[in-house]
């Protein structure tokens, strides 16, 4: 599961999503530490009828393929809503982020014209407790803190977990935009945890390396991960450069 990272302690984990709906499309772009995809979804007006994405940065060779079982959306009626669609799709089937942000773009399709990001920012965690707090085009959402992957604050929801059980309680506790953003927030708090470690050099990293649990997404999936080997040059660090996001810098050499 590679090496302790050196610098953890000292750094923030950054993640910007866009959501522009306009029409029949719905665009979702999404870039943190460790991804950077852009996610394009059609409609007409009743069900999802095209989705693509263009995987700009992923740790694994493997990850651009995850498109393929992302394709079982299409033909989803926009009516039957968001949950209908996690209830019928196998997550760990998909990649994480492209299955994610393929959510956020049914949520918002078929109904007005909108634009706006989501900016999440989660503290390394020392000493004390680590910060998580999301951002809507600027205006705080939730800000918490965590101590060993539980809540501490708020106070009505300390000792919630935030990685496994986090959406039972999270969907009795908020809805709507509340929710959305709680969920957004969790999952940049679950990929924050890789900055904990360092998987330099690439070529002894594989995925199977990793210890994840067979199937937690595509790439650790059986016959996925014994050839999902780590991409080199895709980490970034966005603790002191936040505007770099979205820009989608290609990876370095």
């Amino acid at each position: 599961m590679g090496r302790p990272n050196p610098d953890y302690g000292r750094g923030i984990f950054r993640r910007r999503i866009r959501v522009r709906a306009e029409g029949a499309l719905v665009a979702v772009d999404l870039e943190d530490n460790n991804h950077g995809f852009r996610l394009r979804l059609r409609h007409d007006g009743q069900a999802v009828s095209a989705v693509e994405v263009d995987s700009v940065r992923h740790p694994f060779g493997t990850c651009p393929e995850a498109v393929r079982p992302l394709q079982r959306i299409v033909g989803h009626r926009l009516a039957d809503g968001v949950q209908a669609l996690r209830e019928r799709l196998v997550p760990g089937e998909h990649c994480t982020h492209m299955f994610d942000m393929a959510m956020l773009a049914v949520a918002h399709a078929g109904g007005a014209d909108e634009c706006f990001e989501y900016d999440i920012a989660v503290h390394d965690e020392t000493d004390a407790p680590a910060r998580a707090e999301i951002r809507r085009d600027g205006e705080l959402v939730h800000a918490w803190t965590v101590r060993a992957r539980e809540l501490v604050e708020p106070g009505a929801l300390a000792g919630r977990p935030m990685m496994r059980g986090f959406h039972a309680w999270a969907s009795q506790a908020f809805a709507g935009d509340a929710l959305e953003a709680a969920g957004a927030l969790q999952r940049g708090f679950f990929v924050a945890q890789a900055r904990r470690y360092t998987f330099e050099p690439p070529a002894q990293n594989p995925a199977s390396a990793d210890g994840m649990a067979p199937g937690a997404c595509y790439s650790y999936g059986a016959g996925v991960v014994e050839r999902a080997f780590r991409s080199g040059g895709t980490v970034r660090d966005y603790t002191h450069a936040p505007e770099r996001l979205l820009r989608f810098e290609p990876p370095s050499p």
